[in-house]
């Protein structure tokens, strides 16, 4: 219980950073792309809420991320998912399924973080249930069976990745 309750803890610090980062973001930059290609502070944020929903609904055993079949699920557990939480950060290009995808409108920085503060509470209270009933394991799509603690810490690795690409705070 131990590993789930720092695990949960690290994920609501890494939502309060990203949320505490992207309030620092001028209201003229919030809908332009952080760099030629890429997302949108508001698009960053939305994927993150996205994200965190999903966390949610895998544990919950919904099948809508997709999945790879059964055989290389430990491949991709021993490749990606472990050596994430060894080093603490996310691969630099990772991509992930077409569900994590954030809107192409630049939705506001409130309801995003409503969205996102809202994910977060209602993925503790459900781990924290299933941890209450004995469960600490459950099967993902892509990485088979994984300790519901391990996969909270890369929610929160996944904030801290994407707080990291937030534009800078501007000095006045």
């Amino acid at each position: 219980m131990a590993a789930l309750d720092d695990a949960l803890i690290a994920n609501k610090e890494a939502a309060k950073r990203f949320l505490a980062r992207a309030r620092t973001v001028p209201a003229e930059q919030w809908a332009n792309p952080v760099a030629s290609g890429k997302w949108s502070p508001a698009q960053l944020f939305d994927h993150v809420a996205v994200t965190t929903e999903v966390a949610l609904n895998a544990i919950k055993g919904d099948k809508a991320m997709g999945s790879i079949p059964r055989i290389f699920r430990p491949i991709a557990r021993r490749f990606i998912l472990k050596p994430t939480l060894v080093k603490g950060e996310l691969p630099a290009k990772m991509k992930g399924p077409a569900i994590f995808a954030p809107s192409q409108q630049h939705i506001a920085l409130d309801v995003s973080a409503g969205r996102l503060n809202r994910a977060v509470t209602d993925l503790e209270t459900h781990v924290r249930g299933l941890a209450a009933s004995g469960t600490e394991l459950f099967e993902h799509g892509f990485f088979g069976w994984v300790a519901i603690a391990d996969y909270v810490r890369f929610n929160a690795l996944h904030l801290i990745h994407h707080e990291k690409q937030l534009p800078p705070p501007t000095v006045v």
